[in-house]
């Protein structure tokens, strides 16, 4: 999982149930809405709560690389994320502060990969 300096932590999943899993699992040990955000095809960024209402809706325009390096992510990953985003997968990212190995496990344990992994 990519962590920046900017204490984000960003996952690529292929299961929309795995990324409901994931988030529950998240907000469970702590995590706010307003530290993940879970970003689909046809959807714009937005906290958690705008975009799960979206999630499975696809009514809003799709994010480009800027909008995830606004959101922490390495400029170098930004594109990749994009991509994926792009070939119908969902993207989470998670502000995670100090807890980044946290958020980290939690995406893994869901099955997330990253851009450092780059496979689904």
């Amino acid at each position: 999982m990519v962590m920046s300096e900017h204490s984000t932590v960003a996952g690529v999943f292929t299961d929309d149930t795995q990324v409901e899993r994931a988030i529950e699992e998240l907000r469970r040990v702590g995590f706010g809405a307003d530290e993940i955000n879970v970003w689909k095809s046809g959807t714009e960024t937005g906290s958690f709560l705008d975009n799960l209402k979206n999630l499975f809706t696809g009514q809003k325009t799709t994010p480009t690389a800027s909008d995830f390096v606004n959101m922490g992510v390495p400029a170098q990953d930004a594109d990749y994320y994009q991509s994926e985003l792009a070939a119908g997968r969902t993207i989470v990212l998670v502000r995670a502060g100090d807890l980044q190995q946290s958020a980290l496990r939690i995406l893994r344990q869901f099955g997330a990969y990253d851009a450092a992994m780059r496979q689904p």
